[in-house]
């Protein structure tokens, strides 16, 4: 009951807001609304990547509506927050077919509890919903980790939310020092013999999931 008081009363303020500013719009510089940015970042290297093959949607939205689609490219990306919840949970699968990875059951989950608190900005910006984030948890099928940057979610423009992926990054080619020296030291009189056989791994032993990255920079394939 107290949210709908509190929808209704930022409706208000909004129509208010409104027929005072008339058409005016040139003084808010600032989002008209509340949205945190979510960063994505290997774990491995903390850099930012674009990742092509995702599905990211909001878990029990209307019509289960995805904000990303797989096929495209994504570096970050706006969460909307429920107003008339204290939390929200987002769904990322990844379309990774090749990689073995498309999978429901790999899927990763995030869930952010916050409050919300409704805020009148300005003639010119209106008023909106102010969140601060109280807790969040995450599966961690291909997430490595989450952090928070900022707990309070306001309209300035920056990134809140870093989520860092388990990337195998590509191996960079071995060049040897000298490329006369055989390949195998343990047996120069037939490289391709190794000298001492590997020890085979069990199947599936010590396995993690990995998202790889391709040869071009900040892309997985």
């Amino acid at each position: 009951m107290r949210r709908l008081l509190w929808g209704a009363l930022l409706l208000i303020v909004v129509t208010m807001a409104g027929l005072t500013s008339g058409c005016n719009t040139q003084g808010c510089t600032d989002n008209r609304s509340a949205l945190p940015l979510m960063g994505l970042y290997s774990s491995t290297t903390k850099a930012r990547i674009v990742l092509d093959s995702l599905d990211i949607g909001g878990v029990g939205a209307p019509g289960d509506s995805l904000l990303i689609h797989s096929g495209q490219s994504v570096q970050s990306l706006y969460l909307p927050f429920r107003y008339d919840s204290d939390q929200t949970s987002f769904r990322i699968h990844y379309d990774y077919k090749l990689q073995g990875l498309d999978d429901p059951a790999l899927d990763d989950i995030i869930n952010i509890r916050y409050t919300t608190e409704p805020y009148f900005a300005s003639e010119e910006c209106g008023a909106f919903y102010i969140y601060t984030i109280r807790s969040l948890t995450y599966t961690t099928n291909l997430i490595d980790s989450v952090a928070i940057v900022d707990s309070v979610i306001n309209n300035i423009d920056m990134e809140r939310i870093q989520v860092f992926f388990r990337i195998s990054e590509p191996e960079e080619p071995d060049v040897s020092e000298n490329p006369d020296e055989p390949e195998n030291p343990d047996n120069p009189e037939n490289p391709d013999t190794p000298g001492q056989p590997d020890t085979p791994a069990e199947d599936g032993e010590g396995e993690t999931p990995l998202l790889r990255i391709a040869a071009r920079r900040g892309h997985v394939w």
